[in-house]
């Protein structure tokens, strides 16, 4: 088990990705404590893994942060990895949010939400000695427009700007805490089925537009991104540091 004794905080831990890293992390051997804003999805996951630790917080807010960070420090002297997977869409504040609504949330859960998560486990990393793994969920989008041929952005969608900007604080913080033995990389999904885009592939011409897409004729898992989040944490990437991994089925090089 490669991240075996290791402690992990995994944020967005409720759903899509973050669920599924959490369950892979577990099959590792990881000690997990997770958060999510949605205070029912931790109780059901405790539910099914008795293990888990939790606290529901949402990733914006300092306080909140603070609290998860501290809690998971008081449980188990250290922490060894965080994963930000706490993520937002526009079309997760509804229709009736405006542009500026829209722009303001995504920004604060998407890139604010990984830069308090990250400057605070880095400060408790350093305070238990130093080392550890930061992994980001950064996306494709973080690298290309949304295509045409899809109603997701009127050129003004907050989504691929968060996303591109998670990519580059990833890289800065890579650099910057690569002697104190503390690796950040970052994950790029492509499309991929969770509860984030389900309320779109439930359009049958959406849904084949989005697989043909991709070059390997589908879209993700969450699943097959939680993989790649688990080796970047672990100590088998080693020499990996400032690198933003495209799990994408290869829509990216096209």
């Amino acid at each position: 088990m490669r991240l075996r004794e290791k402690t992990a905080i995994l944020t967005g831990a409720g759903s899509g990705i973050g669920t599924a890293t959490v369950r892979k992390f577990l099959e590792e051997g990881a000690r997990v404590f997770a958060t999510d804003i949605v205070g029912a999805s931790l109780e059901a996951m405790v539910r099914e893994f008795p293990s888990l630790a939790t606290l529901a917080g949402d990733v914006s807010r300092r306080e909140d942060v603070e609290a998860v960070v501290a809690a998971a420090v008081e449980k188990w002297g250290r922490i060894d990895i965080l994963v930000n997977s706490a993520g937002i869409t526009a079309r997760s504040l509804g229709p009736d949010a405006s542009l500026e609504e829209r722009w303001d949330r995504v920004m604060a859960v998407n890139v604010k939400g990984s830069m308090l998560m990250g400057h605070t486990v880095v400060e408790a990393m350093r305070a238990s000695g130093g080392g550890g793994a930061i992994v980001n969920v950064a996306s494709v989008m973080g690298f290309t427009g949304y295509p045409t041929a899809l109603p997701f952005s009127d050129g003004f969608n907050p989504y691929p700007s968060s996303k591109g900007a998670v990519a580059q604080l990833t890289r800065d913080m890579g650099v910057r805490f690569a002697a104190e033995g503390i690796r950040v990389n970052a994950v790029a999904p492509g499309f991929v089925h969770t509860a984030l885009t389900a309320n779109v592939t439930g359009n049958p011409e959406i849904l084949e537009t989005l697989e043909r897409l991709h070059p390997v004729g589908r879209m993700g898992t969450a699943e097959e991104v939680a993989n790649v989040i688990a080796f970047l944490a672990s100590d088998e990437a080693s020499f990996v540091n400032g690198a933003v991994w495209m799990v994408d089925g290869g829509y990216s090089a096209q």
